[in-house]
């Protein structure tokens, strides 16, 4: 059951005559429980409650019902079921109890309660929905509406396209939308004052017919005269005189209408029936997207883009530095002024605009902002002086979308927005802006954002104009992407950004959008993925994105992009907002870096969100500091026999205990940060004649050769001349010891679980290895310092670290550490070990979830980040990760501009002696 079938169901259970007995079993059934789980419900088989009366369903609900003693007033009742000790394991979403006139109800995730009459139950539906398994939606259950209309819809959408089967067809979709959008005009303008009250409901239940076999023509007759003057529908009949004249566009063009039958007839009377006024259009946008989309219709609207998600984007952009100027200049008129005329001036372009939630929005706003201008210019001026109008034309909101319903429901939240902000007007100003006829409509193109020209969209801006690119475009990992987004993103970045194929698709509107604004009065901020600003995605892309010419005016560092329903599965985004670079001596703007909660004013803000230089890491064959180098493990290439469980090397060890010296542990990360064990055979050209004595292994050195010689792979097919050993070796022919790290590992955990082994323990390539590395740099993997680090650099698999020794280890910047620094960091190394050692019967994964980590552990890697941390921050530790970064990317942008001075110097000396020559 999607929400409106929910909200359906519970207004049928009120409306009948209250029964305790039933009344829970209803409830369940009314909540999308399947009837053969109510049915063992009923019969006691699952009930779990414990209290009289009362029905339990495992994370659903509890009810209990209420009665007219002091003891069982619905209030009592409800603080008993929160009582119940049974609510434990039963985990139920709902608490519920009513007495027949009156319901309480409390939601245990939230800690909110409801109370109401039981009639209005139905009403705050969306307080229920955590019974059906869905999502709490506040929206909703403050304003039911948009969801009640958008089922209503839906249902009549679905009735007309099974009468009318043709209407399938492609052919036919647009038609279709447009349909259904002037439909939604006409139910909303009778009931907010366009239309005459119920004109348009009236029409249609007078003239339709009994079963809505006339409505195909009458409407058809409708729709032709509301794009009409009325001295101009003679040859239409009588009854449409009345209609008013719409225009604008929404009217014009072919007027196809879909027939009727009784049951479609039916839902649209239901719509007629409900009360459109107070339709919210940054909600409805998103909602009735649902109507023509069949896979997300579960969900009606229950996942769209909040306002606040919004205004993260729009305040920073343009809003907030509005607003500052009119505080700025709130006692000067001529200032004033010159405010409002720059509003009029503004275009607001969102080339992934969706149902137009962000253009809805940004209207608003800019809406608000122009009333504020205008009574504080009555105030100065004197309200006869002042000439009363709106300067903001829905002309100004463009949009690109590739959904066709999408698209034109965008047009038509943005009239409802503009009606709703002209009725606000008139009801400061008491100057009512005439509706009707309608004026220039948003300019919302249907069409593949990435295919289509900007500029004819929304054309760049003029003299006096602003241009300001928003939106939320889709993500899609490279992964996800199928073969047309592929083509879109080598028709965006052709002939400009090399490595482009493994970026999001989000960084082809980012691309777009930098290219339109250079050089313009324009800005731009877009939402995305954190990925754009991680690891190899930021040398792949923003050197050629921001160029010399542009630069990164403010960010929200990542962040939890949630909507209005509580706690939703959330993805993890950034905003970054672009602007041209000012021009030399000018006083720009200050950048703004938002961080969680806080905002910090920023002299640059870096591809990696960071208040630091403009610099790229780039990798490093050999570290720029003057660290141990660090390699790839070792990759087997042997279809698994090489590589031995527990049990087989036991096994093998039976059957031929000499061949104890060809067996070493062998560790990926799993085995490291699990302690699992595994083992591997490990033999050496020197010993290859011994061990191919022993039937066993020589067993598994032929089923090596036979793999590698099957291969398709001409490279492995190579390895085949020496099957006995692994494919890809990175190892020196001798070892004392080695740190082994990880290549991926949870991003939960504080710390990287890097590991130190003995030389009887082989690496896979699943992680990298320090062979013989110096003790001290056991306190550098193992800190808070170099965790921020790799998670900036190196980027992200899905959302768990991903280790990199050319981007994360060789280019980690240390200060020049002394002999007794060095001293002190080992032992702060050896301090970590010993805890660990301490907790022998615990692995790296037990040790280090941030939830169990023990408080020791916990203390040394503290003590030791403190100690790290002093060397590099003049002996105090950082506050931290942003702290932590900043001064790590200034680092590497010092040694980086001392690396290219000495390379200059050297070219210059180079250049002279062959001059001299």
């Amino acid at each position: 059951m999607n929400p409106t079938e929910i909200y359906d169901a519970l207004s049928d259970l009120t409306s009948q005559p209250y029964d305790a007995s039933a009344f829970p079993y209803e409830f369940a059934l009314a909540t999308d429980a399947a009837k053969a789980t109510v049915d063992r419900l009923r019969k006691g088989a699952t009930n779990r409650s414990d209290l009289s009366g009362g029905v339990l369903l495992s994370r659903r609900f509890h009810f209990a019902p209420a009665g007219e003693t002091e003891q069982a007033t619905v209030d009592a009742v409800l603080d008993q079921l929160k009582a119940s000790t049974r609510n434990k394991q039963a985990k139920p979403a709902i608490l519920l109890t009513t007495d027949g006139t009156m319901l309480a109800a409390f939601h245990p995730a939230s800690g909110e309660s409801l109370h109401c009459p039981l009639n209005e139950m139905a009403k705050h539906f969306g307080f229920f929905l955590p019974a059906a398994g869905k999502e709490r939606y506040r929206a909703v259950e403050e304003n039911p509406v948009d969801v009640q209309a958008t089922g209503k819809l839906a249902r009549l959408y679905d009735a007309l396209i099974r009468h009318n089967p043709e209407w399938k067809d492609p052919s036919h979709t647009h038609i279709m939308n447009q349909f259904m959008m002037r439909l939604i005009f006409c139910l909303f303008s009778e009931d907010v004052g366009i239309f005459p009250k119920d004109q348009f409901s009236r029409l249609v239940l007078d003239y339709g017919g009994k079963k809505g076999e006339a409505l195909h023509t009458v409407l058809q007759a409708g729709f032709e005269a509301m794009n009409l003057p009325k001295d101009e529908r003679s040859h239409l009949p009588d009854w449409t005189a009345p209609l008013e004249y719409v225009n604008g566009g929404l009217f014009a063009g072919d007027i196809a209408i879909p027939t009727f039958d009784v049951t479609a007839f039916r839902y649209l009377k239901d719509a007629c029936a409900l009360d459109w006024k107070d339709i919210n259009p940054d909600i409805f946008g998103s909602m009735i997207q649902s109507v023509a989309d069949t896979g997300i219709r579960a969900e009606l609207g229950m996942h769209y883009t909040s306002v606040p998600n919004i205004r993260k984007v729009i305040d920073p952009l343009f809003l907030d530095g509005l607003r500052s100027d009119i505080q700025k200049d709130w006692d000067k008129p001529a200032a004033l002024q010159k405010l409002l005329h720059k509003l009029g001036h503004i275009h607001v372009f969102d080339p992934a605009c969706g149902s137009g939630n962000f253009l809805v929005v940004a209207y608003r706003q800019l809406r608000e902002l122009e009333m504020t201008l205008l009574q504080r210019l009555a105030a100065l001026n004197g309200n006869d002086t002042m000439e009363l109008f709106s300067a903001i034309p829905i002309a100004n909101f463009h949009g690109i979308e590739c959904a066709d319903f999408a698209a034109e429901t965008a047009k038509l939240a943005l009239f409802i927005a503009e009606y709703q902000a002209n009725a606000l007007f008139a009801e400061r100003f008491g100057r009512a802006i005439a509706p009707l006829p309608l004026r220039e409509a948003a300019h919302i193109v249907c069409g593949n954002a990435l295919r289509l020209d900007w500029e004819a969209v929304c054309p760049p801006p003029g003299d006096g104009e602003l241009v300001y690119i928003i939106g939320n475009p889709p993500f899609l990992g490279k992964q996800y992407q199928n073969a047309e987004q592929k083509e879109d993103m080598a028709i965006t970045f052709s002939g400009s950004v090399k490595n482009y194929k493994g970026l999001d698709y989000v960084a082809a509107w980012f691309f777009k959008t930098a290219r339109y604004i250079q050089g313009r009065q324009a800005e731009a901020a877009l939402v995305s993925t954190n990925s754009l600003c991680q690891g190899q995605a930021v040398n792949a892309l923003w050197p050629d994105l921001l160029g010399e010419a542009l630069e990164i005016s403010f960010a929200h560092t990542s962040f939890k992009w949630r909507n209005n329903a509580s706690h939703n599965a959330a993805v993890i985004c950034i905003i970054v907002g672009l602007r041209n670079r000012p021009e030399p001596k000018t006083i720009a703007t200050p950048k703004r870096l938002f961080i969680g909660e806080t905002e910090h004013q920023a002299q640059n803000i870096n591809a990696y969100l960071l208040d630091a230089p403009n610099v790229y890491i780039e990798k490093a064959s050999k570290s720029l500091f003057g660290l141990p180098e660090m390699l790839f493990g070792n990759m087997p290439i042997d279809n698994g026999h090489l590589i031995l469980s527990l049990e087989e090397k036991d096994q093998l060890l039976q059957q031929a205990p000499h061949a104890e010296p060809f067996i070493r542990r062998f560790m990926g990360s799993r085995e490291a940060i699990n302690d699992l064990e595994r083992y591997c055979l490990w033999i050496e050209e020197a010993t290859l004649k011994q061990a191919k004595q022993i039937p066993p292994i020589a067993k598994h050195i032929e089923a090596v050769s036979l793999f590698r010689q099957k291969s398709k792979r001409a490279e492995t097919v190579s390895l085949s001349s020496h099957p006995w050993r692994f494919g890809y070796l990175n190892v020196p022919p001798s070892f004392s010891h080695a740190y082994l790290v990880p290549s991926v590992s949870s991003e939960r955990r504080p710390y990287l679980p890097a590991i130190r082994v003995k030389s009887d323990t082989i690496s896979s390539n699943l992680n990298f290895v320090l062979y013989d590395a110096p003790e001290w740099c056991f306190a550098l993997l193992v800190s808070r310092l170099h965790l921020a680090w790799i998670a900036a650099v190196c980027g992200k698999l899905k959302t768990d670290f991903r280790y990199s020794n050319t981007l994360g280890w060789h280019t980690f910047p240390v200060p020049a550490l002394t002999e007794a620094d060095k001293e002190a960091l080992k032992q702060s190394g050896r301090a970590i070990m010993r805890v660990r050692a301490y907790y022998f019967d615990k692995n790296l994964a037990e040790l280090y979830d941030p939830d169990k980590m023990p408080a020791d552990l916990r203390e040394a890697h503290r003590a030791n980040d403190a100690l790290l941390e002093g060397l590099y921050n003049k002996g105090q530790p950082f506050t931290n990760d942003t702290q932590r970064l900043e001064h790590l990317f200034r680092r590497y942008a010092a040694r980086v501009a001392q690396s290219r001075k000495k390379q200059t110097v050297r070219k210059k000396r180079s250049t002279t002696k062959k001059q001299e020559g």
